[in-house]
């Protein structure tokens, strides 16, 4: 509800005549305020407006308000928070104070996991397996499997990672330029 000087409330409150409870909880004042604002309006500080559409605030005080006796206001409503889906209840006290339960938020930042890095899959073991004892171009060999030449050139490395018996069955890759052709040329040697 948006803030109203007391000379509005007062408008209200003569035209509904709500309980002390109600206009706690309607205007989120404690009962030493009210007692201070009806003690101004009885002094002639504060008088109701006359001006004063009362029609247009015909929900104030219909919020569900009841007094348990000990004059606290009790209200439960719907959470209008975008957060919350259950609902909220909302507790008036002497002083004032509302209590609203929405789901708690962790302090920290959410733990960051470590991405993998290099080459997904076993592209690179296959094209190594591919390779024939006979020399044949990079080039071709590049295009046909999707390995880049520097893969190719550091085999060493890549067959260290895979197990023994397969390592020991492609044997030694070799990529050198042919004298003849000035090509480069890639072919492995049985171990």
């Amino acid at each position: 509800m948006k803030v109203m000087s007391w000379n509005d409330r007062f408008a209200l409150i003569d035209h509904y005549k709500p309980t002390d409870a109600a206009i706690r909880v309607a205007f989120n004042v404690d009962q030493n305020e009210l007692e201070t604002a009806r003690g101004l309006r009885s002094a002639g500080t504060f008088t109701a407006n006359p001006q004063f559409d009362c029609s247009k605030h015909n929900t104030v005080f219909a919020v569900g308000a009841t007094s348990d006796g000990d004059g606290v206001a009790k209200t439960t409503s719907k959470s209008t928070s975008p957060r919350s889906d259950k609902d909220t209840v909302v507790t008036g006290s002497k002083v004032g104070s509302a209590t609203v339960h929405t789901k708690p938020e962790s302090a920290t930042k959410k733990a960051k996991v470590p991405q993998k890095r290099g080459r997904k899959g076993d592209k690179i073991h296959r094209a190594l397996q591919a390779v024939t004892t006979t020399p044949i171009a990079v080039d071709s060999f590049i295009k046909q499997y999707g390995v880049s030449l520097a893969v190719l050139r550091q085999s060493k490395r890549f067959l260290e990672k895979m197990d023994a018996a397969a390592a020991k069955k492609i044997g030694k890759i070799n990529v050198r330029q042919d004298k003849a052709s000035k090509q480069l040329m890639i072919w492995r040697e049985d171990a």
